[in-house]
């Protein structure tokens, strides 16, 4: 009797044993199929390659451009530590060259009313005094397909840091929205930095 009570003892643990051992791996299967891939830095740097050789595009003002404190903080990363930063220093203005890719180049240059083609890039620089030659920040809106953004004519917003190859955010962005939907006649592109006589030209 005792013998078979034993037995039965060795059958329940083993089969307890068992229980777990597949729920151990189901478990594990159910996160590697569940758990996002965290991105790779290769990827965050293919990514930044929608700006790689940006200083080879038509550069759209022919001086640094002056950006007060208030719009500066607007432009910017949206962290909440950086825009409290600039909040609370009154002197952070800044300055801004502006770059557009082939794609916009025209509308950019050209057009009173511009509609930007789907591709096109423009990629605003932005320098923490006039003669400086590094920048600290690249904001940068990208054209998408109609559709991705509507409220804002389709514009992906993107922040990158002053080597261009580190992306710190990028989508539809509500700091980069707010300030561009005063410009829908010029499909959201503010355009302030143009030339006098570029303006003039403007039809």
């Amino acid at each position: 009797m005792k013998r078979l009570n034993l037995i039965k003892i060795a059958a329940v643990a083993v089969f307890v044993l068992a229980v777990a051992g597949f729920g151990f791996l189901f478990a594990q299967r159910s996160e590697t199929q569940t758990r996002r891939p965290e991105p790779t830095p290769e990827k965050t740097l293919a990514d930044a390659r929608e700006v790689a050789g940006y200083k080879n595009w038509t550069k759209v003002n022919d001086k640094p451009q002056y950006m007060a404190s208030k719009v500066a903080v607007m432009c910017a990363s949206p962290t909440q530590s950086q825009l409290d930063r600039d909040a609370k220093d009154p002197h952070k203005d800044k300055f801004i060259n502006v770059y557009v890719n082939d794609t916009g180049k025209t509308e950019m240059l050209t057009k009173k009313s511009p509609q930007f083609p789907a591709g096109t890039v423009i990629v605003k620089e932005k320098l923490p005094a006039a003669d400086s030659t590094t920048p600290e920040l690249l904001t940068v809106m990208i054209k998408r397909d109609k559709g991705f953004n509507p409220e804002v004519g389709d514009w992906e917003f993107m922040t990158v840091d002053g080597t261009g190859t580190k992306i710190t955010a990028r989508g539809q962005l509500e700091n980069c929205r707010e300030c561009h939907l005063d410009y829908s006649k010029t499909d959201f592109v503010t355009r302030v930095y143009l030339p006098a006589d570029v303006q003039s030209k403007l039809k």
